[in-house]
């Protein structure tokens, strides 16, 4: 479709399809989207696309297969073509009907590193008309990108207010030394998040999430949370630590599990947090989508067949594994 050849289609329609693409303009390039339901709510009630923002990602978070290599930004032309890869498959189902789609930058990037997503943001509401597209920015929050999240919020304010736009910080801990051990890039303190949050949330809009992948390493303290953050302009999404090749070998074991399960010292956490005002969700991924492949950057790690740098090690790609020499260099969002 245009800017992608589709090379591999992994999962389930009733629950996740995972698309694997290749660039038909950049060799070696692979990017990964998913349509997804929400079991038992019905696809005419609730649609999820997820889209890459970036080819790779640049960040070098600890736990993200995404990571293991990086070729730079998506234009606006290559978001649209990813986009109509999944929207094309169900145009005369119904599909696009759905009283929402929730149109999510989570998969392979930073969205705040590409200067093209707002363009594209407002080119979707362009080009669909009455289609009740609900965009969802997952972001760890990267330092001197202010400029980028006002313009953000002016589309939003535009475009896609009243409930229509969400806002999420990946936090994954609440201790900014651990934070930055996880996520190495420069990152906006919680100061600043908070800030951007209080002027985010105007009229009827959603609360910013703060969301905790938690696992059992990482400081987790309510008391930072409400000592940071209102619970007015913020809420707190905890999430298990999904399973991916990079968590597995940093050692991170999640603290929910995907039976629903909690430890001990996060209950605790979230009665705290109730306590002070927080609307604290639980969300729970499905395994059987998880067993798609769904985790970030999975497929296009086991399909590149080209070298690429992680954190040091120089890497192969393909076959499903990665092996290598030292090398001095690191990379990711």
């Amino acid at each position: 479709m245009g800017s992608w050849e589709i090379v591999e289609k992994r999962g389930s329609e009733d629950i996740a399809v995972v698309y694997l693409l290749r660039s038909r303009m950049d060799d070696g390039v692979f990017i990964e989207c998913v349509e997804s339901l929400d079991p038992p709510v019905p696809p005419e009630e609730k649609w999820v696309i997820t889209l890459s923002s970036q080819k790779g990602c640049p960040a070098g978070c600890s736990f993200c297969d995404a990571s293991f290599y990086y070729r730079g930004n998506l234009s606006e032309a290559e978001l649209l073509d990813q986009l109509r890869v999944i929207v094309d498959r169900h145009g005369g189902d119904g599909r696009l009907d759905s009283e929402k789609i929730k149109l999510h930058l989570a998969r392979m990037g930073e969205p705040s590193f590409n200067d093209n997503v707002p363009g594209f943001l407002e080119e979707v509401k362009s080009r669909y008309p009455g289609v009740r597209f609900v965009p969802a920015i997952a972001t760890i929050g990267p330092a001197g990108r202010e400029e980028w999240f006002e313009r953000l919020k002016r589309l939003k304010d535009e475009y896609f207010g009243e409930g229509f736009f969400q806002l999420q910080f990946s936090l994954n801990t609440t201790d900014e030394r651990y934070r930055n051990k996880m996520m190495p890039a420069k990152k906006m303190t919680f100061r600043e998040i908070s800030l951007l949050g209080d002027r985010w949330v105007v009229n009827r809009d959603r609360k910013v999430t703060l969301n905790f992948a938690l696992h059992a390493d990482a400081p987790f303290d309510a008391g930072r949370i409400a000592g940071s953050f209102s619970p007015s302009s913020f809420l707190v999404k905890l999430t298990p630590m999904n399973p991916t090749r990079a968590a597995s070998a940093s050692g991170m074991e999640s603290d929910i599990g995907f039976d629903g399960s909690v430890s001990e010292r996060v209950l605790g956490e979230i009665g705290r947090l109730e306590r002070a005002g927080f609307e604290v969700i639980v969300s729970i991924g499905s395994m059987e989508e998880i067993l798609t492949g769904s985790n970030c950057g999975q497929l296009a790690f086991a399909r590149g067949g080209h070298e690429t740098r992680d954190g040091g090690r120089r890497v192969i790609i393909g076959d499903g594994g990665a092996s290598g020499e030292k090398s001095s260099d690191d990379s990711r969002i």
